[in-house]
């Protein structure tokens, strides 16, 4: 006896048939995504930092200081092209698992911690050009930065100060006669600079900055300027504009702390108001710590 099916069960089967059909596509292209994601083909920065390449080794000769937060520098291997960048991660204490404190990877090999302490340790990692993590290096702790006799002790705690210009401010007592305080009304700070005292510097203060792009503007009447800033080994690359003209690129390393140094002069610039600006390049000598710059004062020379 043949079978016969009725017209409804006939669509009845087509409609089961049809919803198999569907969830089966539904899960292969769900595992599809999956797979796309491990591959590397579609992932957030965050999914970067947890597929691991172990054949990259960690950076040689992690070291760490501290000054206005904490200073990590490292070797990398030359020549190794898988290498696109750096991921630093800071520990508060034995036994915790790490912060990664970079926002971006680090192209460099030296990166500077805002929040970084003498209480916390610093490993880095590799990162290749798929955004995988290499072999983190051992964590280090800070040492302390180096000891010159001109060593400055500060007499207050720094503060940092975010896009502003002093108005205001009271002279500091046994400023020269030609000398302007970086804290002077119309000093303009643009970016991110800290204000710092020391008692050894021009006027017993000092505004520094690390941040590429970062610069002080100040507008006067005179025929010449000068500026006065300290050297370190921490400080790096300025460059200098009068008038909107680029007058010098001066390197403020040096392997021990000089106070009151004549680091540029110009002359001759006529009558009338000049502006003078000093940029933080973010670039810094290959023996220096980090890309600080600085200015503990402004001369304004008259003409001849």
């Amino acid at each position: 006896m043949r079978l016969r099916l009725e017209p409804r069960w006939i669509k009845f089967l087509l409609t089961i048939l049809g919803g198999l059909l569907l969830a089966s596509a539904s899960l292969y292209l769900l595992r599809l995504g999956e797979t796309g994601k491990d591959s590397g083909t579609d992932f957030s920065e965050d999914d970067r930092a947890l597929i691991l390449n172990p054949d990259l080794p960690p950076p040689r000769e992690v070291r760490v200081s501290v000054d206005k937060g904490a200073t990590v520098a490292w070797e990398g291997e030359e020549g190794d092209m898988r290498v696109i960048g750096y991921n630093i991660y800071r520990y508060s204490g034995e036994g915790d698992s790490g912060e990664r404190v970079n926002a971006a990877i680090v192209s460099d090999t030296v990166y500077h911690d805002d929040d970084g302490t003498m209480f916390n340790s610093y490993a880095v990692a590799p990162v290749d050009q798929n955004g995988r993590e290499g072999r983190k290096s051992e964590p280090v702790a800070p040492v302390a930065e180096p000891k010159s006799i001109n060593a400055l002790v500060p007499v207050a705690r720094p503060v940092r100060l975010e896009d502003m210009t002093f108005r205001g401010q009271p002279a500091p007592d046994g400023l020269p006669p030609k000398a302007v305080d970086c804290t002077a009304d119309g000093m303009s700070y643009v970016g991110t600079w800290y204000l710092e005292r020391y008692a050894e510097v021009t006027g017993g203060t000092l505004m520094v900055t690390p941040y590429a792009g970062s610069y002080l503007a100040y507008t006067f009447a005179g025929d010449g300027v000068a500026v006065i800033s300290t050297r370190h080994w921490n400080y790096g690359i300025m460059e200098v504009y009068v008038d909107g003209e680029l007058r010098a690129v001066v390197d403020l390393f040096a392997t021990e702390t000089l106070v009151k140094q004549r680091v540029f002069e110009a002359s001759g610039l006529g009558p009338g108001a000049h502006t003078i600006k000093l940029v933080c390049t973010g670039r810094r000598n290959p023996s220096a710590n980090f890309t600080f710059i600085d200015v503990e004062a402004l001369e304004v020379l008259s003409g001849p």
